[in-house]
């Protein structure tokens, strides 16, 4: 007998195509279990003359050449079966590998072009600007976009021209600049170009009246300590490293009350007056800066010691500053003591000869 197939596969498939032709015999296909392939295939047929399948095949046929085309073509279904389904998988590969195509290339299987999300020559693709048009924060052509300045207009903090920003000094005019150099040059003189130079002494007279100028604003102040550090000194570092005792406690005062700090020996945070000098007196900031100086004033006096250079500061504000800070402290706390008597009683020598002579 020819054919690719073998006994289990041939009664598998008899078994599938048959079973339900309605054998009544206990055997699954209606034969004894004595059955062998030489019997099924070959032998005295009469011997199944009683089996409901024996005519499956019409009478007086050649069973083995039956056999033979029923499993070739069992076998060429499978075979067609595969090949579509190995086809089928071979197109889905091909379709995967389409989706790859590089951008600005067309696709080799299916010709298309790239696709329109996808940048092609010049054209622009999401954030990219196109041409000269502008494309989110960036400016197009002298127009300022966001925080970036346009030619001399300003921007946000940045100075137009001649206007202070931050820090910087405004501009002056000729007569502040000469006032700014030669109180500078005058400090100079009376501390390391004294005499014989940082070893040779002090001369402090000369160096209290220059800071002590009513016309050396806060604003002019910064002036001159921007001279001092320009050519290598600052004026604080000069005060404490060429005076000592009240002349120190005096000109710190000034220095403190024009450009604002901290106070050498209590660390007291003290501000400048400037912003309050031109000040409407009846305003809310400007009546929290007296009642804050008459704090300060009241602390320096007060306890078991004196803080001389806080209550330099208080002395060393403008006359009508410091006459609205008396008043408070006077109708405050002066039942007893008088401000200016309070004060006077709490220094000595230098200190006192400068504020209460």
């Amino acid at each position: 007998m020819s054919g690719n197939y073998s006994i289990t596969s041939f009664g598998q498939y008899w078994k599938d195509d048959n079973y339900n032709a309605g054998s009544n015999n206990s055997s699954a296909y209606g034969m004894s279990d004595s059955s062998t392939e030489a019997s099924i295939f070959g032998g005295d047929t009469q011997a199944y003359a009683s089996n409901p399948y024996e005519n499956v095949f019409g009478t007086d046929v050649d069973y083995s050449s039956q056999y033979d085309s029923i499993i070739d073509s069992f076998h060429k279904q499978l075979d067609d079966i595969r090949a579509a389904q190995a086809e089928e998988e071979a197109q889905a590969d091909d379709d995967n590998d389409g989706d790859d195509t590089t951008v600005g290339e067309s696709d080799p299987e299916t010709g298309t072009e790239p696709s329109d999300t996808e940048p092609s020559g010049d054209e622009p693709a999401g954030d990219e600007p196109a041409g000269d048009e502008p494309a989110g924060d960036e400016p197009a052509g002298d127009e300022p976009s966001g925080d970036k300045p346009a030619g001399d207009e300003p921007t946000g903090d940045e100075p137009a021209g001649d206007e202070p920003a931050g820090d910087e000094p405004a501009a002056y005019t000729d007569e502040e600049l000469s006032l700014i150099y030669n109180t500078a040059q005058d400090i100079l003189d009376a501390t390391v170009r004294y005499e014989s130079g940082l070893f040779g002494g002090t001369d402090e007279e000369a160096f209290i009246e220059a800071l002590s100028n009513e016309k050396l604003t806060p604003e002019l102040m910064q002036g001159v300590q921007a001279q001092l550090k320009a050519e290598g000194h600052d004026l604080f570092d000069l005060i404490r490293s060429e005076t000592s005792g009240g002349t120190e406690d005096i000109l710190e005062g000034y220095a403190l009350a024009k450009l604002g700090g901290e106070s050498k020996e209590s660390g007291t945070k003290l501000e400048s007056y400037g912003p309050y000098q031109d000040m409407d007196k009846s305003s809310v900031e400007y009546q929290n800066y007296i009642r804050k100086c008459v704090s300060l004033f009241k602390t320096a006096v007060n306890g078991a010691g004196t803080d001389e250079k806080v209550l330099a500061y208080v002395m060393s504000l403008p006359d009508d500053i410091r006459a609205d800070v008396e008043a408070q402290y006077n109708e405050k706390y002066g039942k007893d003591t008088k401000f200016m008597d309070r004060g006077k009683k709490e220094v000595s020598g230098v200190l006192k000869d400068e504020y209460w002579s």
